[in-house]
């Protein structure tokens, strides 16, 4: 097992209030944060397609590829997703005759993801590797493989991680013409057990983590429904919310740069979506009380406007599977809170009368989750917290944030497996929350 190459991430944890009344179970969560997801989801789009055909289409793909064929599966009470499992059979160590490519730690977990390798996570390849050999893969997990190395690299922290072949060759990846985009190793196997298909995604299905379409089935929009996305970049729950509205009524979808909205805008354009208003703007400054007109043509906007608000916000991302390394910082760590606050005061704000609101983050830190959820609560007493139903994940963590034994049953949280509640769908680490304002 490899942990985070950053030891502040262990030592944070331990610290931290999440693990100061179990500091053993710091190994525990340790452990799973480094090991992969074991199932990979798409989200199918029930306006262009079906679960029956996206099935057909990945059953044709894996029955090529691989002779035991990965199950398929669906989940109940989500009817958009479809499931793949791992395989059964993986390689464990390299083969002696095959020569070395060295990827990034970034590259590397995708891989393990089932991703093919692109060219710029390519830190070294041999001389003399030649289109269509096939290769060893090797994660550099401290970052100092140097670009461009055409020798075989040495080095205590690098990890196999699969084989795949070569569909690039060492003067487009380095040379005076070199590749930016474009698939460099298309991976054939790789030591997690996820089929190595790449991404399928298109405007038919998508892939995403099952926490995420949990996510906006928890805000479960209704059709013609005034909706604001806070985070929305780069869209993917924002395409969510409207295939369940039907693409009826408004999606305000906010991110603070324009290339992030940029990607928002592409799946607007690509999926021919009527609902949906991308903007590049900070949410952290979107209420201004002074504005009371009712247009939606640029923000700020005036208070208690949308029905339901989804915020996702930005997090310090370390439930994210497998996690290979980290160069997160303590004071890093601890300004996320800071801007998750400011961020809820406005979506508090924007919020209507018996308007609903869900807050998630892709973390596993009791200040970023429980604890927001406490000042939420504190801050807000038009605030109720409601049940995040559906529930597939576990609950707050015991006596984490100050919650109450009732209310850590109300949110729910995805981690090891054994505190799931729900279908065993082992996914990155998440953390939902549902809130009601009554007043």
């Amino acid at each position: 097992m490899f942990y985070p190459k950053s030891p502040f991430i262990k030592n944070q944890l331990v610290e931290s209030q999440l693990f100061s009344r179990n500091p053993s179970g710091i190994n525990t969560l340790l452990e799973w944060m480094c090991r992969t997801p074991s199932t990979t989801t798409y989200r199918i789009n029930p306006l262009l397609s079906s679960i029956t055909d996206f099935s057909a289409k990945l059953q044709a793909i894996l029955s090529t590829k691989y002779k035991n064929t990965p199950k398929i599966f669906s989940i109940n009470g989500i009817p958009e997703v479809i499931c793949i499992s791992k395989l059964d059979e993986v390689p464990k160590l390299p083969s002696k005759d095959l020569k070395e490519v060295m990827v990034d730690s970034s590259c590397g977990a995708a891989v393990l993801r089932g991703a093919h390798i692109f060219a710029p996570g390519v830190l070294s390849m041999q001389s003399g590797t030649k289109l269509g050999e096939m290769v060893n893969v090797f994660v550099d997990l401290e970052g100092k493989c140097k670009k461009g190395t055409s020798i075989v690299f040495e080095s205590e922290q690098k990890v196999f991680i699969g084989t795949g072949e070569v569909k690039m060759q060492r003067y487009q990846l380095y040379g005076e013409n070199i590749a930016n985009h474009g698939i460099a190793i298309e991976m054939l196997s790789n030591i997690s057990g996820v089929p190595s298909i790449g991404d399928l995604s298109s405007k038919d299905a998508l892939l995403q983590n099952f926490p995420s379409i949990v996510c906006v089935r928890v805000l479960d929009p209704q059709p013609n429904e005034l909706i604001l996305d806070m985070c929305a970049a780069p869209g993917n729950k924002t395409t969510h919310i409207v295939e369940l509205m039907g693409d009826t009524g408004t999606v305000i979808a906010l991110d603070k740069t324009e290339n992030k909205v940029d990607l928002i805008r592409q799946k607007i354009e690509i999926n021919g979506i009527k609902s949906i208003k991308a903007f590049a703007f900070d949410s952290t400054k979107l209420l201004h009380e002074s504005i009371n007109d009712s247009k939606l043509d640029n923000p700020p906007f005036g208070p208690c406007k949308f029905d339901r608000i989804l915020l996702d916000a930005p997090c310090s991302a370390i439930g994210n599977r497998p996690l290979l390394s980290s160069n997160i910082t303590p004071k890093m760590l601890k300004s996320y809170p800071n801007v998750q606050k400011k961020l809820l005061r406005n979506a508090v704000g924007l919020l209507k009368k018996n308007g609903v609101l869900v807050y998630s983050t892709c973390s596993v830190t009791e200040d970023e989750n429980e604890g927001m959820v406490k000042w939420v609560l504190e801050q807000f007493p038009e605030m109720i917290l409601i049940e995040a139903v559906p529930i597939f994940g576990g609950p707050g963590i015991k006596e984490a944030g100050g919650l109450t034994e009732e209310q850590r049953h109300l949110v729910q949280r995805f981690g090891p497996t054994e505190y799931n509640r729900g279908v065993p769908v082992d996914s990155i680490g998440f953390f939902i929350a549902k809130f009601v304002k009554i007043s």
